[in-house]
């Protein structure tokens, strides 16, 4: 019981970072209708703002991560306006916009090498080294700083966007785009809102990995493929999909590597994304859509 209760606590944690950057790509792909795998490289891009600004010592840890999360979420939205919305603006197939994303995420990650590194990095130490350990459950204090901060994001976007005029403009664009521009509703400027949403918490997801492991360029890379199989697990386009598929991939990920092989550990994610492809397309939590031909 013991060994279980900590496999179930490992898989709280790591899922909180699945359902953080796979509501990024959810909220992205519920205005845009395509999937941004630029994405991952914004949770990179987060995590070395927040890892070179302690490392220069000029600003705590809080600081850090606040201006991370700004800069990241100002990032997210750049990409929005300087790659995306000329092809959308020029009518572009949403391939292309597809194309473009992939584009962005090796530019940021060769652009890191180039000018900063391709080693391996580890966070200053910010945090107090000695776990909590309760009944032999173990609770590292980056796993507790890690459910804590993005129960405490989650919440904050679930409020945003049901309770507050901006967030409901979101989920009126979400719907339909044409019919909320006809309504008054400033389009471009709602998806700008959005992808900075996007990018404050994979920036967040981001930090919080680099702390919990290490940080390089690739950092977002397999963190945010398995991100993408959480959204579509749980429903692109569905926000509590999203947070559904991000701990489901979590848990069964560590109870694997757990009970069964950690060699399968990273296989898990996809196995999973394929049988629900085959048998629920529209995800868990999604809903199934007709298109007119």
């Amino acid at each position: 019981m013991r060994e279980l209760l900590q496999q179930l606590w490992n898989g709280l944690a790591i899922g909180s970072v699945y359902a953080l950057v796979a509501v990024g790509y959810t909220l992205v792909f519920g205005v845009l209708k395509f999937i941004n795998f630029a994405h991952s490289s914004i949770l990179t891009f987060g995590a070395y703002v927040a890892l070179y600004t302690m490392l220069s010592k000029v600003a705590p840890f809080p600081v850090a991560l606040g201006l991370s999360m700004v800069l990241s979420g100002v990032f997210a939205m750049q990409t929005e306006l300087r790659a995306f919305r000329p092809l959308r603006e020029k009518g572009a197939p949403r391939l292309n916009l597809l194309i473009t994303s992939i584009g962005v995420t090796l530019l940021v990650e060769n652009a890191i090498v180039v000018f900063v590194s391709p080693d391996f990095h580890v966070f200053p130490k910010v945090l107090p080294g000695t776990p909590i350990n309760l009944s032999g459950v173990v609770f590292p204090p980056v796993d507790l700083l890690l459910v804590a901060g993005s129960s405490i994001l989650m919440l904050a976007l679930s409020y945003f966007v049901n309770r507050t005029l901006t967030g409901l403009s979101i989920k009126a664009v979400a719907l339909d785009r044409d019919a909320a521009a006809l309504m008054g509703i400033n389009v471009g400027r709602t998806i700008s809102i959005t992808f900075f949403i996007a990018g404050l918490m994979a920036s967040m997801a981001g930090i919080l990995v680099g702390m919990k492991f290490s940080v390089n360029p690739s950092l977002g890379g397999l963190f945010g493929l398995k991100s993408f199989a959480a959204s579509v697990v749980g429903g692109i386009g569905s926000v509590p999909g999203a947070y559904l598929g991000g701990y489901l991939i979590g848990f069964l990920e560590t109870l694997g590597a757990g009970y069964v092989s950690s060699n399968y550990k990273d296989a898990i994610a996809f196995v999973l994304l394929v049988l629900v492809l085959l048998f629920k397309p529209s995800g868990l939590l999604g809903k199934g859509t007709q298109e007119k031909v």
